[in-house]
């Protein structure tokens, strides 16, 4: 359950702070050749609201084929004046999505519960995608807020 927990809390983070127009997620410093381009990114309700249910929906394209990858989600938390590493999550890119995932077109779209332990606030993180070859799919930055 916990892992399950963690990942949820993973999946929200990195797709819900990633939507367009909020101006809150950039091309990581450095980024080079992201094989994967977001084209909308859309989140119901927008912001997502802590202890509820949020849909994700996620269209972008796929310039090479994925049939396995991993992920690092490292995440900062604003708390007394001071920003505080949380733990970083690795996660298995096909533990996400069913691999393997053929380029061209891809869509996402997914009901997830924000969970209600959450802790409001202000939060800043990096998420890194690669493939199988060690190939960068994505790297993104973020800064935003969660609250009830």
């Amino acid at each position: 359950m916990k892992n399950k927990t963690a990942l949820s809390f993973f999946i929200i983070l990195c797709l819900v702070l990633f939507v367009k127009g909020d101006n809150i997620w950039q091309y990581c410093p450095g980024t080079v050749n992201p094989t994967f381009k977001i084209n909308s990114l859309t989140v119901e309700p927008s912001p997502p609201k802590i202890g509820k249910s949020c849909i994700v929906q996620l269209d972008g394209s796929l310039e090479q084929d994925v049939t396995s990858g991993s992920s690092t989600f490292q995440i900062e938390y604003f708390v007394a004046g001071n920003w505080r590493p949380l733990p970083t999550f690795h996660n298995d890119v096909c533990s996400i999505i069913s691999c393997p995932v053929k380029a061209g077109p891809f869509q996402f779209n997914h009901t997830i519960n924000v969970p209600i332990i959450t802790p409001k606030g202000q939060y800043k993180g990096q998420i890194q995608l690669v493939d199988q070859s060690n190939r960068n799919i994505t790297c993104l930055t973020f800064n935003t807020t969660l609250n009830y």
